[in-house]
């Protein structure tokens, strides 16, 4: 990985295998209950229109004539920071015309940086058809219980804090944004907001700066800052929701106490494969197939927020069997109950994921994306030969210092 240093960060990913090229630009707010709607609004008016092409039908025209292109945008909670993505995609220039490169370059800066603005604001029809599409997106996520119960713990587990909030806001919130405040918040983030750019494929490096000079050449604010879990609570807090369901779920979220540039995190990454990552794991093993408590069970790592969390559906009879062979299953890994054989298991499966990071740009450019606000990015590569070199005393070493916190039921 190649880095650029401007005012913003812009990396160049080896990517030699595609026919190709991918441009992504991430902006970085901090997540806060007053910029989190509105953030998570405004990029997608940006893929309605722009004053060179003010409706979708003539963005997806443009985008047929450049060979097929891509454009999307994302928004997502890395720790306590509102990363708002654009990402672009297009075919290489050695395949198809010579003038490729610039047409797309022209494209993409027209799509970020000169929105159709009306009034001082947003387009109004655009705005009204975004707020229906995240009211009805919002909404929505009641109907699927495994997420509802993801947000719902960190809801709980993360009260008082920025990162109990949903990365797309709220419903509330919605309604009382207005087309200028929308277009005043892009104009924040545009041109003040810490920018990372990732490209992957055959983008000439100086046809790229001086195309994008002005949006790189930004001053731009400090990086938001970045805290991990640590309330450390003596007995776990427990909520309990009722919604008459026929199969129930719960949620467990842990605290690490491991921050996300430690070298302890690979070895808790590790730990997480071997427990509940996986269907080779301990989780899966045995609370799934040996014992049938449960219809799915996992977990996860927070990395930025030093988090680990299990998820499971089962019936409600079966809940206090199902949490009392979780913990039993996390108190073996504490006690080095670990065979060979699952360290290895456990290890391929990390290895294997790894391994498929390159074989698509986007998840090579998040992948990168994660190390660096990590603060500890590494490449594929190097972070398979940080998980290889691990033994079992690491696993113990890291599971010892993982403690329950929060419980959330849902039946």
């Amino acid at each position: 990985m190649k880095k650029i240093s401007k005012n913003a960060d812009i990396y160049i990913l080896p990517a030699n295998k595609f026919k190709t090229f991918s441009v992504s630009f991430h902006f970085f707010t901090e997540l806060t209950k007053e910029t989190v709607t509105k953030n998570a609004l405004f990029p997608f008016l940006l893929k309605l229109g722009s004053k060179a092409y003010p409706d979708m039908l003539s963005v997806n025209r443009k985008l047929q004539e450049l060979y097929g292109g891509v454009f999307e945008c994302r928004v997502a909670k890395r720790g306590d920071v509102h990363a708002l993505s654009f990402v672009f995609e297009f075919l290489e220039p050695a395949f198809s015309d010579g003038e490729q490169l610039a047409n797309c370059l022209t494209f993409m800066k027209e799509m970020l940086t000169n929105p159709l603005v009306e009034n001082g604001g947003f387009s109004e029809a655009f705005v009204e058809r975004e707020k229906e599409n995240l009211t009805d997106y919002i909404n929505g996520i009641i109907n699927d219980k495994r997420e509802y119960t993801n947000i719902r713990l960190t809801e709980e587990m993360f009260a008082g804090d920025n990162y109990a909030l949903y990365e797309y806001g709220s419903v509330e919130d919605l309604k009382q944004i207005s087309p200028r405040d929308l277009y005043e918040s892009y104009l924040e983030i545009i041109e003040t907001a810490p920018l990372t750019v990732f490209i992957s494929g055959g983008v000439q490096e100086e046809e790229f700066l001086q195309v994008f000079s002005d949006l790189i050449e930004k001053e731009r604010k400090p990086f938001p800052q970045n805290t991990i879990y640590q309330k450390h609570l003596p007995t776990p807090h427990k909520v309990e929701e009722n919604q008459n369901l026929v199969q129930g779920k719960f949620a467990l979220g842990f605290e690490t106490g491991i921050r996300p540039d430690q070298e302890d995190y690979y070895a808790l990454n590790l730990l997480n494969s071997v427990f509940g990552s996986g269907p080779h794991s301990k989780l899966f093993m045995n609370v799934r197939e040996k014992m049938s408590l449960c219809y799915y069970v996992y977990s996860r790592l927070n990395r930025m927020k030093g988090t680990m969390f299990v998820g499971i559906g089962t019936d409600k009879e079966n809940f206090q069997k199902a949490y009392d062979a979780i913990l039993e299953q996390l108190e073996l890994c504490k006690k080095g109950e670990i065979s060979e054989e699952e360290i290895e298991f456990s290890k391929k499966f990390i290895i294997g994921i790894l391994k498929q990071t390159g074989d698509n740009q986007h998840n090579l450019a998040d992948f990168y994306m994660s190390g660096i606000l990590a603060g500890n990015p590494l490449s594929p590569e190097e972070y398979i030969e940080k998980i290889e070199s691990l033994t079992k005393e690491d696993i113990v070493r890291v599971a010892k210092g993982i403690t329950l916190q929060t419980e959330y039921y849902l039946s």
